[in-house]
């Protein structure tokens, strides 16, 4: 498809898709797997909203009124600028959602762009599934579409995510199919986000998926009101395709909607850092609870697939957030304290003398059959040797929180219990996680209980 009449481009042929699986209602599955990703998704911005760089983003826009709310906060906003906040918040704290083959955190920019939408208009808890549901599909094909090639040098997050939220905007304003091909036109040439900002601790990451949200947000009510965009904008001859990918078939935005969703293929992230490291902390904790004690470990070796190490390869972080981007780190962490959460990532524990005497020992290996699985599946092998020269090894397929590997809903309801109760307390926090699980049945997605008592 690189073609530049309208008809045939990749935009025009998403919304078609889009616009005709509205006349169908969706299947049960795509509908509980956009429930549990708007528990999660509820979970992470609301625990991100009371953190950095959230909070700092907040006072910086000065936020405070607006028809829009920002969970966690009592505060409001425009449409666009709560897409911003809680796009931003919901990837804060690297524990937002991912779709493994598109190398991609779906739930933040999409979620953020369809409650945006959502909230200025009034609408049911019906609807906003819906739209969660079509801008997870049309930012899954999008982002696995562009591939690995993409990902080399841009965050897909930043650039598929836009893509979604303008997708689940412009399904929860019910646009037709022009208009929502031009909300996706305009999306792909507004989304952005560079794989360099990745290499420091700096706040923009969280950033792109706050300008995603917005974007996309910013697209559709455009579009909506007659904006128009370049149909060809991602399958033209120097369209997002050719310039930031390896001019790839874009014959995926053609397939019908359903009857299965992309959604339904959704990973929940059990740790809070990024995910290319977690099949190494899988095997860790698996060889401690085998037995391994981290002062008996001579020698570490952790194999896993190149852009992992690539991304989260480094050896010595020095502040938390590089630590969350480090297999080495993790890997020493979950041996010597027999878990990765929150607390893992805080200066004491950079400092930890036991940690980092493990983690000096760790050295990474690309793994052929990791490479060749990759990126539907994110493996990783870590092996150690003992003070007795025994040498053990445990190798994880599938890092838990994927779909072949998937957390259970207790564990979802623990992860939310542990995030918004600090914020909105232990009764409303229960009363809006059953509210969620049963959206579909709630009248107005504005009655929400989102912010503190």
């Amino acid at each position: 498809m690189t073609h530049e009449n309208a008809d045939l481009s990749a935009t025009r042929a998403l919304a078609r898709g889009a616009v005709a699986a509205r006349d169908r209602p969706l299947p049960e599955p795509a509908v509980r797997a956009a429930l549990a990703a708007i528990v999660d998704w509820t979970a992470v911005t609301v625990g991100g909203a009371v953190a950095e760089p959230a909070t700092a983003l907040r006072r910086g826009l000065l936020t405070g009124t607006g028809p829009c709310r920002l969970p966690g906060t009592r505060d409001g906003a425009s449409a666009e600028t709560a897409a911003l906040v809680n796009g931003t918040a919901a990837h804060t704290l690297e524990l937002d959602d991912i779709y493994a083959p598109g190398l991609y955190h779906p739930g933040a920019p999409t979620i953020a762009a369809a409650l945006a939408a959502g909230e200025r208009g009034g609408v049911g808890g019906a609807d906003l599934v819906r739209g969660v549901v079509i801008g997870y599909e049309v930012g899954n094909r999008v982002a696995g579409t562009l591939g690995a090639a993409h990902y080399r040098y841009w965050h897909n997050t930043g650039t598929a995510g836009a893509l979604a939220a303008a997708a689940a905007a412009a399904e929860v304003l019910r646009l037709d199919v022009e208009r929502f091909a031009h909300a996706l036109a305009l999306a792909a040439t507004t989304g952005a986000g560079l794989q360099q900002t990745f290499r420091s601790d700096s706040m923009g990451k969280p950033l792109h998926s706050g300008h995603a949200a917005q974007a996309g947000t910013v697209a559709a009510f455009a579009a909506s009101a007659g904006f128009t965009g370049t149909p060809s904008v991602l399958d033209g001859e120097i369209g997002m395709g050719a310039v930031m990918s390896d001019s790839p078939s874009w014959d995926a935005a053609a397939a019908p909607f359903g009857p299965g969703f992309l959604v339904e293929r959704t990973s929940v992230k059990p740790y809070p850092c990024c995910g290319h490291v977690f099949a190494a902390i899988d095997a860790a904790l698996e060889l401690r609870e085998a037995g391994v004690r981290a002062e008996e470990v001579t020698r570490i070796e952790a194999e896993s697939y190149s852009t992992a190490l690539t991304v989260a390869g480094n050896p010595a972080p020095t502040t938390p957030f590089e630590a969350k981007f480090s297999i080495p780190f993790v890997v020493a962490h979950a041996l010597v304290h027999g878990e990765v959460a929150a607390g893992a990532f805080t200066d004491d524990r950079l400092a930890d003398a036991r940690v980092t005497a493990v983690m000096n020992r760790v050295t990474l290996r690309p793994g052929a059959e990791f490479d060749e699985a990759f990126p539907a599946r994110r493996g990783a092998r870590v092996t150690v040797v003992e003070r007795d020269e025994r040498e053990r090894a445990v190798t994880v397929a599938d890092r838990r929180g994927d779909p072949a590997n998937p957390v259970t809903r207790e564990q979802l309801d623990a992860k939310f219990r542990s995030l918004v109760e600090p914020v909105l307390g232990a009764e409303r926090a229960a009363e809006l996680r059953e509210l969620l699980w049963d959206l579909t049945g709630v009248a107005d997605v504005r009655s929400l209980p989102l912010e503190p008592v």
